[in-house]
């Protein structure tokens, strides 16, 4: 689970990613799951 900053997520996220990592979230799982807690812009 990805939990911090807008900016550190957005950068996690590209880096998991590229290495074949995907996001899930509710009924669709998958190897990753961003926490919502700020309001993405």
């Amino acid at each position: 689970m990805l939990c911090g900053s807008p900016q550190m997520i957005a950068d996690t996220r590209d880096l998991l990613e590229r290495h074949g990592f995907a996001e899930g979230a509710g009924r669709r799982p998958e190897t990753f799951v961003v926490e919502k807690a700020f309001a993405e812009r």
